[in-house]
């Protein structure tokens, strides 16, 4: 059993899917979780359901494409708790198209919510880390990003960017003890994944080794490993978690 025992950890994207599964097994191990969405509900409800479970949590709007948003957030999170020894980035958007078909509004869209999010998170919290002499930052990629995928051409170079900033910042911080990782997950039910066709699913789970689609608390799990203090010599890494879709060296 891993312990987040006196831990504050920022989830964000923890409205829904993965991040609402990863906030939750965060509440169980003992953290107190910062449950941030751009979806206020959804923060909310997640926020409720760990608190009933009788642990501790809270709900926090946040847009991750918004810097400002990004600082004032770990301000407030450093102000109430007083630390913040991890950062789970969950947020992730796209739709499914041919690439001739889309245009730079959709493009920019894709790259705000599933790269420069990323940035913004990691630019906010990581001087609060350094200072502390103790960080954890997991960012979510997709094994899109490792192989490719039709239709997410743009998602799947922006989840890639993702890969580069988590492995750059890993050297750029661990002399000041903060690991940074990646969760590269594949065909997981989340509502992103329920917004495709189902034909289109269908077909995915045939090239799944082990033939189902990834429950999102399976994803979750190796992501509470690694932003916790078990996971100390573990840093610029990506971890695929998608039932042998890819098995990239």
């Amino acid at each position: 059993m891993l312990d987040y025992t006196g831990q504050v950890v920022l989830v964000a994207g923890g409205g829904s899917g993965i991040g609402a599964a990863t906030a939750a097994v965060l509440g169980e191990q003992g953290a107190t979780v910062v449950v941030a969405d751009i979806n206020t509900a959804g923060a909310a409800a997640v926020t409720d359901k760990i608190r009933a479970d009788g642990h501790t949590a809270e709900a926090v709007t946040l847009d991750i494409t918004d810097l400002e948003a990004c600082q004032a957030a770990v301000a407030g999170i450093t102000e109430r708790h007083g630390s913040l020894e991890a950062m789970v980035l969950c947020p992730g958007w796209s739709e499914t198209h041919r690439f001739s078909s889309e245009g730079p509004e959709y493009w920019q869209r894709v790259i705000d919510v599933n790269y420069v999010g990323t940035i913004n998170a990691c630019f906010a919290a990581l001087p609060v880390m350094k200072e502390a002499g103790y960080g954890r930052i997991v960012a979510f990629s997709s094994d899109a990003a490792r192989v490719g995928t039709w239709g997410e051409a743009v998602y799947a170079g922006a989840k890639a960017g993702v890969i580069g900033l988590i492995k750059s910042l890993a050297r750029e911080y661990g002399k000041s003890g903060v690991t940074a990782n990646v969760v590269s997950p594949g065909v997981t039910d989340t509502p992103l994944m329920r917004h495709q066709d189902q034909v289109v699913i269908d077909k995915m789970v045939q090239l799944v080794t082990l033939k189902r689609i990834g429950e999102p608390a399976e994803v979750a799990a190796a992501a509470v490993f690694l932003a916790s203090r078990q996971a100390s010599f573990i840093t610029g890494q990506v971890l695929s978690v998608s039932g042998g879709l890819t098995m990239v060296d």
